[in-house]
C-alpha cells in the first residue's frame, strides 16, 4: 500500500440527522438513501490504494457503519468536537502524522468517479494542497501534504460562499484544482443525480440505484 490517507467524512444514519433537506421528498426513507450515499463512496475509495478511514459523526459504532467499514476496508474514527471545520483540521492534521499526503472527501456523491480521487493524490505529488469544487458552492474534496489550518477556521459552513472563500485563501499557495462535481443534497440536486444515473454504465453506484428504486424515485 502506498503511503496516504483516504478520509470519507460521514454521519451515522439516523433519521432526522441525514438528508434532512431530502426529507420533504422522502420522509423517514431519507436515511436510506444517505446509507446508499456512504455504501457507494466507501466502494469508490475501496479501490484507492491508500490507507482508509471513515470519520463519523455521531454514533460511530452504528451497525450501517461497522458493516460498511468491514465490507470496504475502513478503520472507523469518531470526529472530535467542534464544526466542520475543526473537525476536518483535526482529522487531516492526525492523517498526517502517519505520513503521506491525505484526502477527505463526503458522503454525498455516489456517482463520484474514483479517477477523480486518484488524480487528487496524483496531484499532491506536486503540490501541497488540492481542492474539488462542487455545483453548490462547496466543495467535494479536500487534500494536503501540509496541514492546512487557514482553510477551515471561520468558514460558514454549509453556505455557497465556502467555495469562493477558500479559493481566496488558497491565492499565493501552492495548490492544484480538480474539476467541478456535485453533491446531492437536496430534491433538485437529487433529480441530478437520477438524470445522470440513467447515462451511466450501471456498474456506477449500485447501492444508490437500488435504494432509489426501492422508494419509487426511479
Amino acid at each position: 500500500m502506498s503511503e496516504g490517507t483516504l478520509i470519507v467524512f460521514a454521519r451515522a444514519p439516523v433519521a432526522g440527522k441525514v438528508k434532512t433537506r431530502l426529507e420533504q421528498r422522502l420522509g423517514g426513507r431519507a436515511v436510506a438513501l444517505y446509507e446508499a450515499f456512504l455504501e457507494d463512496t466507501c466502494a469508490v475509495g475501496a479501490g484507492i490504494d491508500a490507507r482508509r478511514v471513515l470519520a463519523v459523526s455521531g454514533g460511530a459504532t452504528h451497525p450501517a457503519i461497522t458493516r460498511i467499514a468491514q465490507a470496504h476496508g475502513y478503520t472507523v474514527e469518531k470526529q472530535c468536537p467542534g464544526d466542520l471545520g475543526e473537525r476536518m483540521d483535526h482529522a487531516l492534521t492526525t492523517a498526517l502524522a502517519g505520513g503521506g499526503p491525505v484526502c477527505i472527501i463526503g458522503s454525498d456523491a455516489p456517482t463520484l468517479p474514483r479517477a477523480l480521487v486518484e488524480q487528487a493524490f496524483a496531484e499532491l505529488r506536486a503540490h501541497d494542497l488540492v481542492l474539488g469544487p462542487a455545483n453548490d458552492g462547496g466543495y467535494w474534496l479536500v487534500g494536503a501534504r501540509r496541514p492546512a489550518p487557514e482553510l477551515f477556521a471561520d468558514m460558514p459552513w454549509g453556505t455557497p460562499v465556502v467555495l469562493p472563500r477558500t479559493l481566496a485563501r488558497l491565492r499565493g499557495t501552492d495548490y492544484a484544482l480538480l474539476p467541478f462535481w456535485y453533491d446531492v443534497d437536496d430534491p433538485a440536486s437529487m433529480g441530478i443525480l437520477v438524470s445522470h444515473l440513467d447515462l451511466l454504465p450501471p456498474e456506477i453506484a449500485p447501492v444508490t440505484r437500488r435504494t432509489l428504486a426501492g422508494l419509487g424515485v426511479v
